[in-house]
């Protein structure tokens, strides 16, 4: 890629995740209602549909994680197994414009790991276990897979065998989230325990190991 391509692809990334920063902050203020603005618009299923792969083409630089997508595609879409379908299919998207990304700019970060020692650490583990790291590691919902897939990217690793290894390992969580957003109504009060349970089960693990550090 020529010295101005890249310059001109990093400022139209920059843009973006700076619309995204934006919008996102705009609507968390007004409150914005999805699902009602939806109803408002009389929004047939395909553009339902068109509307949630949208998302997930821009969520990256919405910083909108797929989770909160799929979940949401469920409480629009009130079906399971056309949320599944489409949620595989967003995130498939996902996962093949994070890996994009990374490889398009892996010149910039080869050689100098120091600048994301995050990335370049899982991009270490790719080199040496392969898909084993990214399957087992999109099983785990704490783990940010989109650095795991910028790092895939980034040391130009085989895209169809990373990308069958990446959708299979994040499959469960899909279907999983597809199911709560569907039935999100059945289980608020199920979420809202579980959030706070996981909230201080987190900050306690946080401080317990910024202790061991002091």
């Amino acid at each position: 890629m020529t010295h101005s391509r890249k310059l001109l692809l990093t400022i139209l990334i920059v843009l973006l995740f700076a619309i995204g920063i934006i919008t996102s902050f705009y609507f968390y203020l007004i409150g914005f209602d999805p699902k009602a603005f939806l109803a408002s618009l009389h929004v047939g299923l395909l553009g339902k549909i068109g509307i949630i792969l949208a998302l997930y083409i821009f969520r990256n630089y919405l910083f909108i994680p797929s989770t909160v997508i799929i979940i949401l595609s469920g409480v629009i879409l009130q079906d399971f197994l056309l949320t599944a379908v489409v949620s595989i299919i967003g995130v498939g998207i996902g996962i093949a414009e994070t890996y994009a990304i990374g490889y398009l700019f892996r010149e910039d970060i080869t050689g100098d790991s120091k600048k994301l020692p995050i990335i370049g650490k899982y991009r270490k583990q790719i080199q040496e276990n392969g898909v084993k790291i990214v399957f087992f590691s999109c099983m785990f919902p704490l783990t940010p897979v989109d650095l795991l897939y910028y790092a895939a990217g980034f040391i130009k690793y085989r895209f169809i065998p990373f990308f069958i290894a990446a959708i299979m390992g994040e499959m469960w969580l899909i279907l999983l989230y597809a199911y709560f957003g569907v039935e999100a109504r059945k289980y608020v009060s199920f979420a809202v325990y579980f959030i706070g349970i996981f909230l201080v089960v987190f900050v306690g693990w946080w401080v317990w190991k910024r202790r061991g550090k002091i």
